[in-house]
């Protein structure tokens, strides 16, 4: 994939073009080259979603541990409306402090093995 991924601004006019594809869109933490990075669908592909943005695999493993695939499709397809949550808001600001590098085992939140 030559040049990375596109981040398409009709699916998040929110992204900074300019942040380049080494920026993780959830926390802005540069994306490390020897570190976990995956690549996230910002509508889930069982949803018809194509685009991939490249992010940490600690934010990624995050928004699904936080929010069920329909949840993603209907309402959260933007990092715009990702980082409007408190629970998004509260893991930023947690991971934030942490190095690019930093790996950790998500744990899935009572609400969302509830659904």
């Amino acid at each position: 994939m030559p040049g990375g991924p596109t981040i398409d601004p009709a699916i998040d006019p929110a992204i900074d073009p300019g942040i380049g594809p080494a920026t993780c869109p959830l926390c802005r933490r540069p994306l490390a080259p020897d570190a976990g990075t995956d690549l996230h669908h910002p509508v889930p592909r069982s949803h018809g979603g194509t685009i991939t943005v490249p992010m940490h695999r600690i934010c990624h493993q995050t928004i699904h541990a936080l929010f069920s695939e329909r949840e993603l499709a209907e309402r959260y397809y933007s990092f715009a409306a990702l980082l409007e949550d408190p629970a998004i808001q509260r893991f930023v600001t947690w991971v934030r402090k942490r190095p690019a590098d930093y790996l950790d085992r998500t744990r899935w939140s009572r609400a969302r093995r509830r659904k």
